[in-house]
């Protein structure tokens, strides 16, 4: 289950209130069991090399209050990937939106592609 952390959503009602700028655009790999809670404030061991770093999302609405993230990832390495996280920044580190912990691991080879989709579904409860 996808959640929305804490420091995300302090980011989102200071963004509508004018008091922070920038909006949330990069996704990041985990190869750590990243514990889904509203606490979290960063990935167990985010991914910084092998075409699986952090990066530029295509972001996009879909209809029903749904945000939508999407990154194909190259490998140029094996990687284990457990997880993923929505981040305000390139660099690691910034605010985390939400995140997520894999049901089942996901094994990478070099020049094997990797598609992540996160959404976002807004409602009142």
């Amino acid at each position: 289950m996808v959640i929305v952390v804490n420091d995300g959503l302090e980011y989102i009602a200071r963004y509508i209130t004018q008091q922070t700028v920038g909006y949330f655009a990069w996704l990041a790999l985990d190869d750590g069991t990243t514990v889904e809670a509203a606490g979290t404030t960063a990935l167990t061991s985010e991914i910084t090399s092998g075409g699986l770093e952090r990066a530029l999302a295509t972001v996009s609405y879909e209809a029903s209050y749904k945000a939508v993230w999407s990154k194909v990832f190259t490998c140029t390495v094996a990687k284990t990937v457990e997880g993923c996280g929505c981040f305000n920044q390139l660099a690691v580190g910034g605010k985390m939106l939400m995140c997520h912990l894999f049901a089942t691991t996901k094994n990478v080879d070099p020049s094997e592609t990797l598609s992540l989709t996160m959404k976002l579904t807004v409602a009142t409860s």
